[in-house]
């Protein structure tokens, strides 16, 4: 796996942002959030949801802004370490930081011409959904590859657990650019059963090319339309790469050795299902042919993590 290191820009682009706690969206027929044809204001659902077509529907509500609770060193751990594993991977020192920030699922590296990734992510809500306050668990979390401008993590924090958009493309380093709390109206209207837990379905695809804008979308069972999650325009701090992984910041319990997330949410499954990638315009599940490999760190759990992975485009990881 090879990664060519660049410098990081940040561009001082015009971006179309969702923006507020209670969502404004002024303009929105002027907003280069869709694609601009008539034929393009549908997006296909994913395996998940059935055959055909979906159209557009709202906006997911979620906090953005300063309402937005992920808190400062949280977004700090993981801004520095993951451009810190994205060079490890060109120095091949990919262990680097595994005590501390271990990560396994598919990783894609170099498939600059890909314009969207798509993924089932499991999530779960109620009893053993917290972190010690130290820790942050994204699992799963998604970033496209080909130079994308927003990752999208279900993330497990010592509050509560949210879907959280990541904005690589903000002006001035990235953060959270919006939050949503996984709850049981998030479960009711934003997921279906895939193999017995309750799974979204996200599509990151980039929405217009002059400006490298990227529009993330959640599918909403209740109404059968592709919902915004976030949209960002401008130049992305993480390059081409790419992946769908299971990514712990971790503790150890220096009693056990093991990571303090892997007994505090025993008994809980991850999953990411029917990863796929779009090139050329046309959908494929993650594999070799689309620049996919394997990505596995130690997840520091040691025998109380069951981790499957049968193909690229699956991944699964069992606490006991």
């Amino acid at each position: 796996m090879t990664f060519v290191p660049r410098r990081l820009v940040i561009a001082a682009a015009t971006v179309a942002v969702i923006a507020g706690s209670a969502v404004a969206l002024p303009n929105v027929a002027a907003a280069s959030t869709t694609p601009s044809t008539a034929a393009a204001a549908t997006l296909p659902k994913p395996a998940i949801a059935g055959p055909g077509s979906a159209p557009l529907g709202g906006v997911v509500p979620g906090r953005t802004g300063s309402a937005v609770t992920a808190s400062a060193r949280a977004q700090s751990l993981h801004r520095e370490s993951t451009l810190a594993r994205i060079g490890a991977q060109s120095s091949g020192n990919a262990t680097k930081e595994a005590v501390e920030h271990p990560a396994a699922g598919v990783y894609f590296s170099g498939l600059t011409s890909s314009t969207g990734i798509r993924a089932n992510h499991s999530v779960f809500y109620g009893a053993g959904d917290r972190t010690v306050p130290t820790d942050v668990l994204y699992a799963p979390t998604v970033m496209p590859p080909s130079n994308a401008c927003i990752e999208i993590t279900t993330a497990y924090t010592s509050r509560n657990p949210v879907v959280w958009a990541w904005d690589w493309c903000a002006s001035g380093g990235s953060g959270v650019a919006k939050e949503v709390t996984i709850n049981a109206g998030f479960v009711a209207t934003y997921t279906t059963p895939v193999n017995g837990s309750p799974a979204y379905s996200v599509e990151i695809s980039k929405t217009n090319a002059s400006n490298n804008t990227w529009t993330a979308y959640l599918y909403n069972f209740a109404t059968g339309t592709w919902d915004t999650f976030w949209t960002r325009a401008g130049t992305s701090q993480i390059g081409a790469d790419g992946w769908d992984v299971f990514e712990p910041y971790v503790t150890r319990n220096p009693a056990t050795g093991v990571g303090y997330y892997c007994t505090s949410m025993a008994g809980q499954r991850f999953e990411a299902s029917k990863i796929q990638v779009k090139v050329n315009g046309a959908w494929a599940d993650a594999s070799s042919s689309n620049r996919a490999v394997r990505y596995s760190l130690d997840l520091t759990c040691g025998s109380h993590l069951a981790w499957s992975q049968p193909n690229l485009a699956n991944w699964s990881a069992t606490l006991s």
